[in-house]
């Protein structure tokens, strides 16, 4: 009986012996994970390096150690790994995996409670859709582009250079609503971000866009379109005697007199260029606008203002021949 009791506490001492033989071997398994996932970190192999971290914690986790240093250390370089991986593929452009990455990034700083990862993951995901709509947009892959850039004002309605580049889209298009609803979309997110530079952007782009469509709406005779085209380009440009003078010619050409005097007036209140000739074509174009009126004095006086430079034959020419001035 003696015999017996004896040979089960050896028993007993040799399960126990074994058992404390497999945890000091877990323990170690699992301190040589987490030394792999450092090793694996320095030759950025980071993908490797999240699956050595994470193989650690797996470990210490059956151990029941959920509050092993070894462990916390572990969980905190998951999240850092995958930023490394992400912005590494964000450098080499790779827009497609490098948003899945960072998808990825937002899950592990979730899990392993890591919210300066998190934040930085919401933060760049809506940039890369904006620079893969970029991308697209100088390919001229407009559907793509707009595909793009729209998903990155999704994520982030106040970034305002993906409505910078939406508008580009529209202005290759021709697409003028488009173009200027992207254009205000992006001077009002600049203004809320105090982004100055991306304002100004914005603002010479719907200069461009507005002053070539007037001009172009000008050579063909589409008045009332380039009426149009001139007042909106003053709500992006700073108002000047050229735009002024292009509006008195518009008003003239659809006899709208009264807007057409306003305009000359404006336009003369503008003028810098003074000892020069430069003024006679707004004489010119506000004698025209006098005549048109039945205001022959005041067209007299114009014309004969606009009797200079390049302007004299024709304004002699309105003041004996048309108006008959005295």
């Amino acid at each position: 009986m003696k015999f017996k009791l004896m040979s089960r506490v050896a028993a007993m001492i040799m399960i126990m012996g074994f058992a404390v033989s497999v945890n000091a071997q877990t323990a170690t398994e699992a301190v040589d994970a987490l030394k792999d996932g450092v090793a694996k970190s320095q030759t950025k192999d980071y993908l490797g390096a999240i699956e050595s971290f994470k193989q650690c914690i797996s470990i210490y986790d059956q151990l029941g150690e959920t509050e092993n240093e070894n462990r916390a250390t572990a969980s905190a370089q998951i999240p850092n790994m995958q930023y490394k991986q992400a912005i590494g593929l964000y450098k080499e452009k790779k827009y497609d995996e490098s948003i899945a990455a960072f998808e990825t990034l937002k899950e592990y700083s979730e899990t392993y409670n890591d919210p300066k990862n998190l934040k930085r993951a919401k933060s760049t995901i809506p940039k890369l859709y904006y620079a893969k709509g970029a991308d697209l947009y100088k390919a001229k892959d407009y559907t793509g582009a707009i595909e793009a850039l729209d998903k990155s004002l999704e994520l982030d309605p106040k970034y305002p250079m993906s409505y910078v580049r939406k508008a580009q889209v529209y202005k290759d298009q021709n697409d003028e609503a488009n173009f200027k609803t992207s254009v205000d979309g992006a001077i009002t997110a600049a203004v809320a971000k105090k982004d100055t530079k991306t304002e100004a952007t914005a603002k010479r782009l719907a200069g461009s866009f507005y002053l070539k469509a007037g001009a172009n709406a000008v050579k063909s005779e589409k008045y009332a379109d380039a009426e149009k085209h001139f007042n909106t380009l003053m709500e992006y440009k700073e108002v000047d005697t050229d735009i002024y003078y292009q509006l008195a010619v518009i008003y003239n050409k659809q006899s709208k007199w009264e807007k057409a005097i306003e305009a000359g007036n404006k336009s003369l209140e503008l003028f810098k260029d003074a000892g020069t000739t430069k003024d006679a074509k707004i004489y010119y174009e506000l004698g025209n606008s006098y005549y048109g009126k039945g205001d022959n004095t005041a067209a007299c006086d114009a014309y004969s203002k606009a009797n200079k430079g390049d302007y004299a034959e024709g304004a002699k020419y309105q003041m004996e021949h048309v108006v008959k001035c005295k």
